[in-house]
């Protein structure tokens, strides 16, 4: 019967991993709201991220294919679900963003367009993400991880096509239409209910992302007598348009997601006559232009496959008119942000300022288990890592370093120590892993068996290595360990289970 609820347990995991790619965002939630432009220091940091792939290649022997520069700048951008420039943005006082801080994050979560919500719903167990604005558009941090993300999926499937001999225009629609059956699917209707339009806005612009970092005619990333070098700055206005904003171009729901969303977003109608709001909608209409993501998702509309994206918009829940619809004056093609901040060196100056003032700290991690052999255990756990001084991770923070875990249960104990990476949040006071949203913890484990519960026998001593892998607040585990004692019986055991927590 245990093992039967470890399977389950398991499976629930494996549903909560799925949902976990499926993070939500309300642009809605901002409306009306001062909000800084922060494209000097997105790009800032993008610009740093590059400079580091390039530096990490040896000086005298740098890679001849762009291709493994693109490879080593990706890696630094994205992790597991929970994607590092994300996870930047999240926290970077650099970047200005709504919700910010614990207190707006905890109303923001009871209040935004999906708090309404049942109790298992695995995709709400993962943090909604904020919104800030680059380039005069406003969008979830969530966009930023599709376009270094999901952005490189749609670039490899483009060059499938190329390698079949399909045009370039053939080979994007390609990568979009797979980009659509996915987020219909697994990443997006069946984790979530949402069918997000603006995340396949944002994978298509990382498509073309990665293209003009090697594969145009003037690229980024270009090779001289001294290795390779960025022949210009890698600049957010080129890639993020308004439909990247899910109040602007609304995402598609299920029926049952649509009876919880459509309330909350009924809310909001008042708001259509705030002068920010209709300033930035009509903004939006004047620089909107028809895209391929657009064309492939109309034609989908049109066979019947999907629902029309229109029915979900603010406008067509609402009685009031929209006010932005009025004409107004013509908008260059590409937005100049006049408020802009700093330069570029100083902007790059202050994001790299952030990333090395550092705070060390010990922090706790706790878990609850059905395993075997240990049928039900708790484990606590303390891990040595560090943040940017003005992180207080209220918010996911990105934790990486050693850590030593106790973990007794009904039919033995284990004592490990390791390395973990995982992302998540802490407790007010910073001391401890309140959340753990995705993560992979590698373990040297000794175990010690008690008692009789028909699976180990007592008294038996074994020593082996362990995963343990938290996803979207859950957590499971698999490892292979050797008996160390001088009874008889089998010598190995492979032990595993699921949880909630580290």
């Amino acid at each position: 019967m245990t093992i039967r609820l470890i399977v389950v347990t398991a499976l629930c995991v494996v549903v909560s991993a799925a949902a976990a790619d499926a993070l939500e965002t309300d642009q809605y939630y901002a409306w009306g709201r001062p909000l800084a432009d922060s494209t000097d220091a997105v790009n800032a940091r993008f610009n740093l991220e590059l400079e580091r792939a390039i530096a990490s290649f040896p000086k005298d022997r740098p890679p001849q294919s762009c291709r493994k520069v693109a490879i080593a700048y990706r890696k630094r951008m994205r992790f597991l679900l929970l994607h590092e420039i994300q996870v930047w943005a999240w926290n970077s006082e650099w970047v200005d963003r709504i919700p910010d801080g614990a207190d707006e994050q905890r109303e923001y979560r009871r209040t935004n367009l999906y708090s309404n919500h049942p109790l298992i719903d695995t995709g709400t167990w993962m943090p909604y993400t904020p919104t800030l604005e680059v380039a005069g558009v406003r969008f979830g941090t969530d966009k930023l991880a599709h376009l270094v993300s999901s952005g490189w999926t749609y670039y490899g499937e483009y060059h499938k096509g190329i390698k079949k001999g399909e045009t370039p225009e053939d080979a994007e629609r390609r990568a979009v239409n797979r980009g659509i059956a996915e987020e219909s699917l697994i990443l997006g209707k069946l984790a979530s209910g949402v069918t997000s339009i603006p995340d396949l806005e944002a994978n298509y612009a990382g498509m073309h992302f990665y293209l003009d970092l090697c594969d145009i005619e003037d690229p980024i990333l270009k090779l001289g007598e001294d290795g390779w070098f960025i022949s210009r700055p890698v600049d957010l206005r080129d890639y993020v348009t308004p439909r990247w904003d899910e109040s602007f171009q609304p995402p598609i729901y299920t029926k049952g997601r649509w009876r919880k969303v459509k309330p909350v977003l009924e809310t909001y109608c008042d708001r259509l006559a705030d002068p920010q709001v209709v300033a930035m909608r009509r903004s939006y209409r004047e620089r909107d232009k028809e895209s391929l993501v657009g064309r492939l998702v109309a034609e989908r509309v049109a066979e019947g496959k999907i629902r029309d994206p229109a029915q979900f918009s603010i406008e067509a829940v609402c009685s009031e008119t929209d006010p932005s619809r009025e004409g107004a004056p013509e908008l260059p093609d590409r937005i100049e942000i006049v408020s802009s901040r700093v330069d570029d060196a100083t902007a790059m100056g202050d994001v790299l300022a952030e990333d090395q003032d550092r705070r060390r700290f010990a922090l706790g991690l706790a878990g609850l288990h059905i395993t075997y052999p240990l049928v039900v255990s708790a484990s606590l756990a303390v891990m040595l890592t560090s943040q940017p001084s003005t992180y207080d991770c209220a918010t996911p923070c990105d934790f990486r370093g050693p850590f030593i875990e106790l973990e007794p249960g009904l039919g033995g104990g284990k004592l490990s120590v390791g390395w973990t990476r995982v992302t998540g949040k802490t407790n007010r006071s910073g001391s401890f892993l309140k959340a753990a949203f995705i993560g992979a913890a590698y373990k040297v484990t000794v175990l010690r068996t008690w008692g009789d519960h028909g699976w180990v026998e007592g008294g038996r001593t074994y020593a082996g290595f362990e995963l343990g892998v938290p996803v979207a607040q859950a957590n499971v585990g698999i490892g292979i360990l050797y008996r160390v004692d001088n009874g008889d019986g089998g010598r190995w055991l492979v032990t595993g289970g699921a949880g909630w927590g580290f």
